[in-house]
């Protein structure tokens, strides 16, 4: 009797060496030669580390399977990236480099293969690749853009061998540079201990879109959002962060063991049916503990009544979780109302292309659109001033256009129209902190804490200052209480904690923090070679050196330190002395 052939979800790696056959006329043994020493040094061990398997050789190629799109992405990246580094000094001729494409989909598998139409996706994409670079699928970039911490380009529909429809592609560009809303792996909660539930705490889980239009997508998302902030405002209530909420969103979810691994007594979950002008919300809260609902309500509402029904959602959940609410505290979580309900709807589509704004130029140009947009619907609205300013930024990332007097006039407009609004307060503390206004950007990230206490993101900002500050103690309490919020905080907010630990003299303690790391960026590679400087271990500071340089080949060590804006100027000597001992940066 054969073997049975079974049906899994997987993505898949297929990379393929380009021009195999010239290399190998040229030199048949120095080509064998290196494919081994690339399997030994680069492919196998990134593919390990990356939680995949080689499911089989193709001559001059392989193809692998991850349970985790995340990790296949990242897998196929670092791979190009240690590529491109090791053939940096062979004559042009003799180089080795490579083609990958990666699917996400259902595939049919034995004991010795995988089979089925998403694997022979991801090979046709590889097979269109161009070299040294990693084509992914939208199933792929659906998956991994708000995790991956990497930049996309949108390379089209690509009609593809045997295939009766074109698939929509993407090409992995590099680093993100421009990091908010970017969330961390969801998967990370399966690895974690469970943590003591903490009294009066609530997750708010995205809620779902009911109906066929797929379209509001980004008003349940924005309605999530928005509910969270204003729960946020409550001092008595813990609240997991809005990152943690949109990281979960489509994933299958046990709320018991959810509260485990997030520390929550609570979890709230809901959905959302528009049609025309009606919407209807429906939520239910759910006790983590023993899996008993609380309460649930159903609101039928105009969608110009839809802020009166965030109130009252609010109120319901504060005074169960909490048990009463202070009414000062209630009158100070009213928002500044849009006086056009549709400058409402545009903002939200901003933000939705925001959070995507660092991974691809078209989400930053359509979020600075839609801001733009609202504002011009409704002048006063200032959360849509705010974070045009905040897209602008984005967009900078990849222009590199000067919009800083924009910016700041953006966010000034902002603050003018309403002083009480956390994240108008967050986003010009950023832009203080680019300037190097160390003591602006205190007042205005406290502000736009005690305004939003429960915001893991401004905690994570108020870190970085007090790296910058040299006061890396305090830098470690404010990241403490970030995690404690957000369990999958980006790497962006856990380079804060390696950074301070090297300021403080703890180095075994940066490179572990680093280790920890599921995409290790720029800046933390950065850490881990200066702290390697002071640790007695070669092999280790040899590897570091080689992933940061590997990251680093568009973006010179000398520009990355130069961002690095300490108040003390000892902090970058040292690290620059650090980094000239390791030979990464010239004397």
């Amino acid at each position: 009797m054969g073997q049975q052939v079974q049906r899994r979800l997987a993505a898949v790696i297929a990379a393929d060496v380009v021009g195999y056959t010239r290399l190998m006329r040229l030199d048949e043994e120095g080509t064998i030669k290196t494919w081994w020493s690339y399997r030994q040094t680069i492919i196998d061990p990134i593919i390990d580390e990356f939680s995949g398997r080689i499911v089989k050789l193709t001559g001059d190629g392989f193809l692998a399977e991850f349970t985790s799109a995340t990790n296949a992405v990242l897998a196929a990246y670092n791979i190009q990236r240690r590529v491109e580094l090791r053939i940096a000094e062979v004559p042009e001729p003799q180089r080795m480099m490579f083609r990958i494409g990666v699917n996400l989909g259902d595939i049919f598998w034995d004991e010795e293969d995988i089979y089925g139409d998403d694997v022979n996706i991801a090979a046709r994409l590889e097979g269109i690749a161009d070299p040294g670079s990693v084509l992914i699928s939208q199933s792929v970039f659906d998956q991994v853009k708000r995790t991956a911490q990497l930049t996309f380009e949108n390379s089209g529909q690509q009609a593809l061998k045997n295939l009766p429809e074109p698939v929509q592609t993407y090409r992995v560009v590099g680093e993100l540079s421009h990091h908010s809303f970017v969330s961390g792996d969801p998967d990370q909660l399966v690895h974690q201990k469970p943590r003591q539930r903490i009294p009066n705490s609530l997750v708010v889980l995205p809620f779902s879109v009911l109906g066929e239009d797929p379209e509001q997508h980004y008003f349940a998302e924005g309605f999530t959002d928005d509910l969270i902030t204003e729960l946020s405002r409550f001092g008595g209530l813990f609240l997991t962060t809005r990152n943690a909420s949109l990281a979960l969103q489509d994933k299958p979810l046990d709320l018991s063991e959810l509260g485990q691994q997030l520390g929550v007594a609570y979890c709230l979950e809901g959905s959302i049916r528009r049609l025309g002008d009606r919407i209807r919300i429906t939520t239910r809260l759910i006790n983590s503990v023993t899996g008993d609902q609380v309460w649930a309500e159903k609101y039928d509402s105009v969608f110009d009544k839809l802020f009166e029904v965030q109130d009252e959602l609010a109120k319901s959940i504060v005074s169960t979780v909490v048990g009463r609410i202070e009414h000062e505290t209630l009158v100070a979580a009213r928002k500044k109302k849009p006086a056009d309900m549709f400058a409402y709807e545009c903002f939200l589509r901003g933000l939705e292309y925001h959070r995507l704004g660092g991974v691809t130029r078209e989400a930053a140009e359509k979020a600075l659109y839609w801001f733009n947009m609202a504002i011009e619907k409704d002048p006063e609205y200032s959360r849509a001033h705010a974070w045009k300013a905040c897209a602008l930024d984005g967009l900078a990332a990849w222009t590199q256009a000067d919009y800083y007097d924009e910016e700041l006039g953006s966010v000034t407009r902002a603050l003018d129209l309403d002083e009480n609004d956390a994240e108008t307060h967050r986003i010009m503390g950023s832009i203080c902190l680019s300037n190097q206004e160390f003591d602006k950007t205190e007042y205005h990230f406290q502000r736009a804490l005690a305004l939003n206490p429960n915001s893991a993101w401004i905690l994570g900002r108020i870190g970085e200052l007090y790296n910058f500050l040299g006061e890396a103690e305090k830098a470690l309490e404010y990241h403490k209480r970030a995690i404690a919020l957000d369990p999958l905080l980006p790497t962006y907010c856990r380079e804060i904690e390696a950074t301070a630990h090297y300021i403080l003299g703890n180095y075994r303690e940066t490179v572990k923090v680093v280790s920890q790391l599921l995409h290790k960026s720029r800046r933390a590679c950065l850490y881990q070679v200066a702290a390697l400087t002071h640790l007695s271990d070669p092999s280790a500071l040899a590897k570091a050196v080689e992933e940061l340089l590997a990251i680093t080949a568009d973006f010179p060590v000398q520009t990355l330190l130069q961002m690095e804006s300490y108040r003390d100027q000892e902090i970058p000597r040292q690290l620059s002395d650090d980094l000239i001992k390791a030979g990464v940066l010239n004397p």
